[in-house]
């Protein structure tokens, strides 16, 4: 760690040397940003004169400035695989500052713009880690009933859910455990503490993008980052105001309406829409109904200060019949939530600097309830028997888990050098929560963290591009800790059609209330816990082919998660027990993406996942499934899909093959399952246009009728068809 401190140190000091300009007084600046308004940091631009050629990088809001240029004509060219530039890029330059403000259009295959890898915009290509960006274009055609739905089709990620939609839902990062990634909403921390966090209920509501970065990040935001981040971005709508508005129904009692503005005025803009949705999810005791709300909110204070105001919230309810693969059905249990996030943003841009002023408020509050014994049940998978016998666990007050997430940090960017942009920020956390049975008293603890990070992003030689960065984090439960990251790409070829990238990392995260604070007999807490912890590493290239048509990525990735926290029984008389450091992962493997569009109405896209993952030290003492050198539970080796979409503004559509392996699991009733079976689950969709303004949707999922379950014990949903209309007043462009 003192290395990599006195080698950041280093960097830094080297970049705020003053540089040699060439023979000159002829200055050239201006900024890049893509068709829609977002400024691109970190590309490479070319400058040729008519004496010299040179390379300048953007910074900050995209800005570049290229000094000592002597009087003439200067044409600019840019190093992007993803990126063309519009227009025509030239101007004649003299002994004043002249201004060519840049804007880019996307390829074929475009290139994304991504912030979670950063914390600010920074060009896929240019970032070295692994990422994956789900846009609006592809959500909206996705039709998707969930946000589970849309993470299926992100290499290094697996989900699984207990049963329909709304129930309890997992994701899995690179073969890290469900908790492992940290989840964000506009840049909102969103985990329970601990970094729990249900994906189940939550639908793709006015969503802009899904950013989805691979390898550890705690570099940057601190606990929870083990395995990766998922930030989810609230659409922005610049432009004349507008609304739009949307029913459907169809299987399942399926009933969804949606209504929403957006527009700009002067200096404010706004996105606000709100969503009913409920269906009887096909299985008894398993209806689902949620209304929900997001916005974004903006404001131009002055040519450099702009403000935001992100809010999004739901109200859910859903039954839970339990395991009824293997017994009845609980016909009474239930599960509640509330979900609120507010985060402000306040952004101040002067020269070369930027400086951010962050707020943010998470607040989590979920009820499971089980009111009325249903009776025992002896579990049974076809000619297999369950050994013991199973009662509910009644408890008709519920158990509660209300937390709450108060963020606040600062953040400044810079340039310096002409070639490093660095980041240094600070963040204070403040976690609260009343959790437990409501037939005792509830647990109330407090966590305050808090952390500084910095962050230097370089370009070397015009081809180079260098991350390096480092988090000290402080927390409540665990104390002090630091954190580095590293990551390179290097671009080849004068069209940056080849990238070769590189990363590696280290994680932390914190215990959960309830393992640090616990004051059960059988489950007391440790407040002496270690953080959990992660080493990461990948390697991969990225390869554009036919003009920017075909876009092919392979990556190669190793990740080790260390003293994971487990329950254990420390007196076997009395069965008392409490949770220590004790698990060991690791998760191995290969991801491959390609993505095409061999014509303007027609895009593919595929993406396969194998994953080597096994459990390196024993953490359960009491199932089978989590010994050592058995495979991580729910976590397939093989997995994959492949999207197609078509048509143009009248006629449109799509379709999804999921194809999901084998898989390691466990029934947890004694009935001696060990494994689950792959499935195949096709769905297609199709929109035409009726009228101006008016079109009509089908949707159908698992097309085929198949029977599969994504955790042992809990159905998926058969086949099922919903239809709607959807309305949008002024400009006909697909959110």
């Amino acid at each position: 760690m003192r290395r990599f401190v006195f080698v950041l140190a280093a960097l830094l000091s080297a970049a705020t040397l003053a540089r040699a300009q060439a023979p000159g007084s002829g200055v050239l600046a201006g900024t890049v940003r893509t068709s829609e308004g977002t400024p691109v940091p970190n590309l490479v631009l070319i400058v040729r004169g008519p004496d010299s050629v040179r390379t300048v990088v953007t910074g900050p809001e995209g800005r570049f400035r290229a000094e000592g240029l002597g009087p003439g004509h200067y044409r600019l060219a840019l190093r992007a695989g993803g990126f063309l530039l519009t227009g025509t890029p030239e101007t004649d330059v003299s002994g004043a500052e002249t201004t060519l403000d840049l804007s880019l259009a996307a390829a074929p295959v475009r290139e994304h713009i991504v912030v979670a890898a950063t914390r600010d915009e920074a060009a896929l290509s240019t970032v070295g880690v692994s990422a994956t960006v789900l846009d609006s274009e592809r959500i909206a055609e996705r039709e998707a009933s969930s946000v589970l739905t849309l993470l299926e089709e992100v290499p290094g990620v697996a989900v699984a859910r207990t049963g329909g939609l709304g129930q309890q839902g997992s994701l899995f990062v690179r073969g890290g455990e469900s908790n492992f990634a940290r989840i964000l909403v506009d840049g909102v921390p969103v985990n329970e503490p601990g970094g729990e966090y249900n994906l189940g209920p939550l639908l793709p509501l006015e969503l802009d993008r899904i950013e989805v970065v691979r390898g550890a990040t705690s570099s940057l935001y601190g606990t929870d980052a083990l395995a990766g981040v998922v930030h989810l971005v609230t659409a922005r709508y610049p432009g004349a105001a507008r609304w739009r508005a949307e029913a459907q129904g169809g299987s399942n009692d399926w009933f969804r309406g949606e209504a929403g503005t957006a527009g700009q005025a002067g200096r404010f803009d706004w996105n606000v829409g709100g969503a009913h949705l409920s269906t009887d999810n096909e299985q008894p005791n398993s209806a689902f109904r949620q209304t929900g709300g997001a916005a974004s909110l903006g404001f131009e204070a002055s040519a450099r200060t702009t403000l935001r105001l992100s809010l999004r919230g739901e109200d859910t309810e859903v039954g839970t019949p339990g395991p009824t693969a293997y017994g009845r059905p609980d016909l009474d249990a239930s599960f509640e939530r509330q979900i609120g996030v507010a985060g402000l943003q306040v952004r101040h841009v002067r020269g070369r600097t930027s400086h951010e002023l962050r707020a943010g408020f998470a607040l989590q509050d979920w009820l499971s309830r089980d009111p009325l014994d249903s009776g025992p049940y002896l579990p049974r998978a076809g000619d297999r028997v369950g050994t013991d016998t199973f009662f509910d666990f009644v408890d008709p007050l519920g158990f509660q888990q209300d937390t709450r997430r108060l963020s606040t940090g600062y953040q400044v960017e810079t340039q310096l050098g002409g070639r490093h942009i660095v980041t240094v920020g600070a963040e204070l956390e403040r976690e609260t929560g009343a959790v437990g049975s409501r037939a005792e008293p509830l647990l109330h603890p407090e966590r305050t963290n808090y952390g500084g990070y910095a962050q230097d992003r370089m370009v070397v030689g015009g081809r180079l591009f260098l991350t390096l960065g480092g988090r000290i984090e402080h927390n409540a439960s665990f104390g002090t800790r630091a954190v580095p990251r590293v990551a390179v790409a290097w671009t080849v070829g004068e069209t940056g059609s080849t990238t070769l990238k590189a990363s590696g990392g280290t994680g932390i995260k914190e215990p959960t209330f309830f393992e640090s604070y616990g004051v059960s007999f059988y489950a007391m807490g440790n407040p002496d816990l270690e953080p959990e912890r992660s080493v990461t590493f990948d390697a991969g290239v990225e390869q554009r082919l036919a003009g920017n048509r075909l876009r092919l990525e392979a990556t190669a990735f190793h990740h080790d998660y260390r003293d994971q926290i487990n329950f254990q029984i420390v007196d076997f008389s009395t069965f008392q027990g409490t949770f220590v450091n004790v698990g060991r992962t690791r998760a191995q493997g290969l991801e491959l993406a390609a993505e095409a569009a061999p014509r303007p109405w027609a895009r593919l896209f595929a993406q396969y996942t194998y994953l080597d993952g096994v459990v390196k030290e024993r953490g359960d003492a009491f199932n089978e499934v989590y010994a050592e050198g058995r495979p991580l539970l729910r976590r397939p080796k093989n997995q994959g899909s492949l999207t197609a979409t078509f048509g143009g503004s009248r006629l449109n559509g799509g379709g999804t093959l999921v194809l999901v392996g084998r898989r390691a699991d466990s029934d947890f009733q004694n009935i001696g399952l060990t494994e689950n079976e792959g499935y195949a689950r096709l769905d297609l969709r199709a929109r035409v246009r009726i009228v101006p303004r008016l079109e009509a949707l089908v949707i159908a999922e698992n097309v085929l009728d198949r029977e599969y379950q994504e955790i042992l014990g809990y159905p998926a949903l058969g086949r099922s068809i919903r239809a709607g209309l959807r309305f949008r007043s002024g400009e006909a462009r697909r959110p």
